[in-house]
């Protein structure tokens, strides 16, 4: 359960986002009717606009990697993964590894926040339109 009800909290330089009551209302949405799968839908389509701008970040010795990146299938949150079994690196070349002289390159995390506003307008968007699906507006 987040802190003090609140779900979302961003906190980048002199801007402050802070989204309170997001998964209640999700939860209200889905006992009025919601379909989950829409819920889904709408969270993939969060992810692949972070995918989208992961790739051309993404370091390429192969195309390998860049090829793992991928949203979740969430219903509450959207989730972008990298890696699998034949790319088991992605963690290491994300976060870096100092033992091993492996500096960082946070391609995930530099789509993300390059990413920030046009992930909130399309949740924004996504969720006004599932509420009037639902003729909850």
């Amino acid at each position: 359960m987040p802190v003090g009800g609140v779900d979302l909290d961003i906190n980048t330089g002199d801007v402050r986002i802070r989204v309170e009551g997001l998964g209640k209302a999700l939860r209200a949405m889905s006992k009025a009717g919601a379909d989950a799968e829409d819920m889904r839908e709408l969270m993939v389509s969060l992810g692949m606009i972070v995918v989208h701008a992961a790739r051309p970040r993404t370091p390429v010795l192969s195309s390998r990697l860049s090829a793992t990146l991928r949203p979740g299938r969430g219903r509450t949150k959207s989730v972008v993964r990298a890696g699998g079994a034949r790319t088991p690196y992605a963690g290491v070349i994300h976060y870096g590894w100092p033992a091993r002289n492996i500096a960082p390159q946070p391609f995930l995390s530099d789509a993300v926040t390059a990413t920030r506003s046009k992930v909130l307008g399309a949740l924004d968007k996504g969720i006004g339109d599932l509420l009037k699906k639902q003729n909850l507006t």
